[in-house]
């Protein structure tokens, strides 16, 4: 691997008894760019690991006072990020499978050939580089589809699920339902608590409607204080075993109430946007007459029930 993956910010610790090693590991990676620094014992090693951000680290296997493996726990235990190279004069199968087991990144033996510590180190740079790019392409991909204070789907990403879940059941002729649901008399519950309380409000609603639903079903805040639960393979019967727990649990822990509308598929439509319109229609009616209440879609809104 060529010396541009060598980075002047890397900052690197080597950790050897020997001076004639740490001069000559010292030299060549200060030629290369690299920030090192080095210590000749465990115990400066883990207080200099203590007090600076190192990305590598290079041990010796057999230090005076504490063995490479025990500094290498240590390391680990001080700083997880840092990648540890083990180097040892008359290194074993055992010890490299011990070290790894341990946290080690690589394992090599001296006399140290020092490109091929060079490529050890390039190549740790590399995967520790690929690694962060997937954990931040993964952390945006989830920021993109999920709300940010509750962690529920976001509506944009609710929709496109639906519209899959509605293709998905009419191809293989499966029933579905949907649950829109609104928090009683939040806009008084703000006024009086303020905004934070209201927001603890929300993620703590989020929190029981995970408890009382499956893996399977998808819950997404739909928009301020009304939320959505999609029920795949799902009867309106069964749908509503599953809404009238969370109303009951809603009022017991958090002293308010939640108003449940509820539609299925192909019973009332095999429309997605029909679908999410006459579980809402069904739960303003029943925000209409009562509150506190699980209404079962109805052609004739009047006899919902």
């Amino acid at each position: 691997m060529a010396d541009i993956l060598t980075n002047k910010k890397t900052k690197i610790l080597l950790v050897d008894d020997e001076q004639e090693t740490l001069d000559l590991i010292s030299e060549y990676l200060l030629e290369k760019g690299y920030d090192l620094s080095s210590a000749a014992n465990a115990e400066q090693a883990v207080s200099m690991v203590e007090k600076d951000n190192y990305q590598i680290a290079i041990v010796d296997l057999h230090l005076p006072g504490m063995t490479g493996a025990e500094l290498l726990k240590l390391i680990k235990n001080i700083r997880s990020h840092i990648q540890v190279i083990m180097i040892t004069g008359y290194g074993t199968i055992r010890d490299a499978v011990e070290c790894m087991k341990l946290g080690a990144s690589d394992f090599i033996t001296k006399p140290i050939l020092l490109d091929h510590l060079l490529l050890t180190i390039n190549r740790i740079l590399e995967e520790a580089r690929l690694k962060e790019e997937a954990e931040l392409a993964s952390y945006y991909r989830t920021l993109s589809r999920t709300d940010e204070l509750t962690g529920l789907y976001n509506f944009r990403h609710l929709i496109s699920m639906l519209k899959n879940e509605v293709t998905r059941h009419i191809r293989y002729n499966r029933i579905m339902s949907l649950a829109m649901i609104d928090i009683d008399n939040f806009k008084q519950y703000n006024d009086a608590k303020g905004h934070e309380e209201g927001n603890e409000l929300l993620t703590r609603l989020a929190h029981i409607f995970r408890h009382n639903t499956r893996n399977c079903d998808i819950l997404a805040r739909y928009g301020g204080e009304e939320f959505v639960i999609l029920f795949p393979e799902t009867s309106l019967e069964e749908a509503t075993i599953v809404a009238e727990r969370i109303c009951k649990t809603v009022v017991v822990t958090l002293d308010v109430s939640v108003t449940i509308g509820l539609a299925g598929l192909p019973q009332h439509t095999a429309d997605y946007n029909e679908l999410l319109r006459m579980a809402d229609q069904a739960m303003y009616w029943g925000k209409q007459h009562g509150k506190n209440k699980i209404v079962v879609y109805d052609g004739s809104i009047s006899t919902c029930k």
